[in-house]
């Protein structure tokens, strides 16, 4: 196993347990994940998931298992990214900072932070010709929201395109109660709002259970036609 890929698991697992996983110790390059007391799923050096169908169904796991998927992929983009990023340089940073992103005076940088805790995400303005930074955005260990910083921060999106989770959360409960009351008009419609679900699902993993807190109406999936998985 290389330093990398060493590094990858580490990350992967450090994030999971901070989203209530338990991870087994590393194996041949496979990480054990358990929800629960039940195992999810392996996830290897290159960023893959296997996993047994049967007991993931069986221990209703479909939802732990797409949130495990969504942080090993992600994770795996801004460590590859981490290893070929320059460093990133100006006037009183200290430490190893990667220049993850640049677009106008608006920098992404990523820093591997000593101590196993994990990288940590921060956007800036530059000042003074670029040679120094103003007012960071520091983002722990959330790339996502970094990358949305950086992209409303830097001009390249307006910030009223975008939906924040706790949104996107009341859009999906609304998506999934008028598909499952039968409020669609018709079929088309139907289809746009599974799209809509899936898409969401996609981008925040642990949906449901946002969706359940916020409206504090716990729900589960529809069986077999309105599964999004």
């Amino acid at each position: 196993m290389t330093d990398h890929q060493a590094k990858y698991l580490s990350e992967v697992g450090r994030r999971l347990r901070r989203e209530d996983f338990t991870v087994q110790p590393e194996y041949e390059g496979l990480l054990p994940i358990e929800k629960d007391a039940h195992r999810v799923c392996n996830v290897n050096v290159h960023g893959s998931v296997s996993y047994d169908p049967d007991q993931v169904r069986r221990n209703g796991l479909e939802d732990a298992l797409d949130q495990v998927r969504h942080i090993a992929d992600e994770t795996l983009t801004y460590t590859k990214q981490m290893v070929s990023a320059p460093p990133l340089v100006a006037d009183g940073l200290t430490g190893d900072y990667r220049l993850l992103a640049e677009f106008g005076d608006v920098v992404l940088a990523g820093h591997e932070r000593e101590g196993g805790y994990g990288v940590e995400f921060i956007t800036w303005e530059r000042i003074q010709d670029g040679t120094r930074l103003w007012q960071g955005h520091y983002y722990d260990n959330d790339y996502a929201a970094a990358k949305q910083d950086f992209a409303v921060r830097s001009g390249l999106l307006p910030s009223g395109l975008l939906f924040t989770q706790d949104q996107l959360a009341v859009i999906f409960d609304a998506a999934q109660n008028m598909v499952a009351l039968d409020l669609v008009s018709n079929p088309e419609q139907e289809k746009l709002l599974e799209q809509i679900m899936e898409q969401i699902e996609d981008t925040v993993p642990q949906v449901i259970d946002l969706a359940n807190e916020l409206t504090e109406s716990p729900k589960q999936h529809e069986p077999e036609g309105l599964q999004l998985n």
